[in-house]
């Protein structure tokens, strides 16, 4: 199982994608293999955040965000957190520098799943790189 985070599912979603991004191409070899994917419910919030930050910024019309909000909203990709993750989530960041609650989230879950978190966010890759379970995205795809 995968554990993915709202910096890869932004990828797959956002207006102009391009199909041979990292993010792109791993969701074709995970699609491929049957591997299942996962994600806390504050993923589908990030993204939505990002999509809405996509408009602000003009980087993309509001009729294509809301193009990209129904994708994200089909994405099989279901929310599998509990509370004893938010509690485990809060642990780690403690033992983190008090790294964001909401990244350690992603880590939380992955760890109770046995799963690998995969992040296209390169600098938390690196700052957790002794967390178990965390895989930066550049490492799943491989050129």
């Amino acid at each position: 199982m995968i554990v993915v985070d709202a910096s890869v599912v932004v990828d797959w979603v956002q207006p102009g994608s391009q199909p041979d991004s990292p993010a792109r191409r791993a969701l074709a070899r995970w699609a491929a293999a049957g591997e299942a994917l996962a994600a806390p419910r504050l993923m589908r919030e990030e993204v939505t955040n990002a999509l809405l930050t996509g408009v602000r910024r003009r980087r993309w019309t509001g009729s294509e965000a809301d193009a990209a909000f129904v994708l994200l909203r089909d994405l099989p990709v279901p929310s599998l957190d509990t509370a004893a993750d938010l509690d485990r989530a809060f642990d780690l960041s403690r033992r983190h520098d008090e790294h964001p609650v909401y990244d350690m989230l992603y880590v939380a879950l992955a760890e109770r799943l046995g799963a690998t978190l995969v992040t296209a966010d390169e600098q938390l890759a690196r700052r957790l790189a002794t967390v178990p379970h965390i895989q930066a995205l550049s490492d799943a795809v491989p050129g």
